[in-house]
C-alpha cells in the first residue's frame, strides 16, 4: 500500500507510458454501472482506481476511514512507499540525496528532473545566488522578534508582511 503521493511519471529512467484506457467496472446495488479508469504507477506493481467522478455520475460516496487506502495526489517527483520504507526523488533514494548531493543539486533536481553536470550546478548556483538579496525592510522584521519567538510564528509573519 503507497500512502501519500504516488508517481505517474517517475525519473526519466523508469519513465512508462501514461494509462492505455485499462478500466475496472463498479456495480452498484440498484444495478447501476459505473467505468472506473485504471492508474498504474511507474515504480511497483499497484492499482490505483480514479474515483474522482464517482459522486458526480453515481451520487455515492467512498468511506476510507484513516484514510488508508487512498492515494492523495499523483506526483512526478515523488515516490513513496512507506510501509517499505522507500521515498525516491526523481529516481533516486531520499537518503542518498541527503548523504551525497548539495542542497542545489537537489533542488536542480527537482525543477529540471536530472542531476546537474558540473557546469549546469555552477550556472544554477550563480542564478540561485543572484535572487538571494533580501530588502532590508524584510530583514528589518526579524529584529523585531525576541530571541525566543517561535520560529513558525516569524514565518507566518514574514510571509504576510510580503503580501
Amino acid at each position: 500500500m503507497h500512502l501519500g503521493c504516488w508517481s505517474f511519471l517517475g525519473s526519466r529512467k523508469s519513465r512508462k507510458d501514461p494509462p492505455s484506457g485499462e478500466v475496472a467496472t463498479l456495480t452498484l446495488p440498484d444495478g447501476q454501472e459505473h467505468s472506473i479508469k485504471v492508474l498504474r504507477p511507474s515504480l511497483g506493481n499497484d492499482m490505483f482506481l480514479d474515483i474522482r467522478d464517482l459522486h458526480a455520475r453515481t451520487g455515492c460516496f467512498v468511506f476510507d476511514p484513516g484514510y488508508t487506502c487512498t492515494g492523495s495526489c499523483v506526483s512526478a517527483i515523488t515516490y513513496i512507499d512507506g510501509p517499505k520504507g522507500v521515498c525516491l526523488y526523481r529516481g533516486y533514494p531520499v537518503n542518498k540525496l541527503c548523504e551525497q548531493a548539495q542542497a542545489l543539486e537537489v533542488a536542480y533536481l527537482l525543477l529540471v528532473g536530472e542531476l546537474p553536470e558540473d557546469e549546469q550546478l555552477h550556472e544554477f548556483q550563480r542564478e540561485v545566488k543572484g535572487h538571494m538579496l533580501v530588502h532590508e525592510k524584510v530583514a528589518a522584521l526579524y529584529s523585531n522578534f525576541t530571541h525566543n519567538a517561535h520560529p513558525m510564528a516569524i514565518m507566518v509573519a514574514v510571509v504576510g508582511a510580503l503580501s
